[in-house]
């Protein structure tokens, strides 16, 4: 779009230049090219201003979103493992004997894996 104004604003100055011949119309032309691409960087500059704002609320919004997601998953994990606790903690209370045999044979593997190292 800018191209297309820069261009049409050109082809009327070099027509008018050709046409009167003159100096001073072909100074006024220019300077009211001038004028237009003045503009049209002013136009651009404000549209890219919007653009970034734009961009900038949308970022946040998904900081904010992701941030909110991320503390329920955090309490969700922290209430399964706090069931998992009290379930753990029950099943050794029920059954001590067996608890403590799976305690042994989980140290003796341990101790197996790390003594051939």
């Amino acid at each position: 779009m800018a191209q297309a104004a820069k261009t049409n604003g050109a082809e009327k100055a070099v027509r008018s230049a050709q046409a009167n011949g003159s100096g001073e119309d072909v100074r006024e032309q220019v300077a009211a090219l001038q004028n237009d691409v003045a503009e049209l960087s002013k136009a651009l500059s404000s549209y890219g201003r919007a653009r970034g704002e734009e961009a900038k609320l949308a970022a946040e919004q998904t900081a904010q979103d992701l941030k909110h997601r991320a503390q329920l998953l955090g309490e969700e994990a922290e209430t399964q493992l706090r069931t998992g606790y009290a379930q753990a903690e029950t099943t050794v209370r029920e059954n001590p004997a067996a608890a403590v045999g799976i305690a042994a044979g989980v140290g003796f593997v341990l101790g197996l894996i790390t003594s051939r190292r």
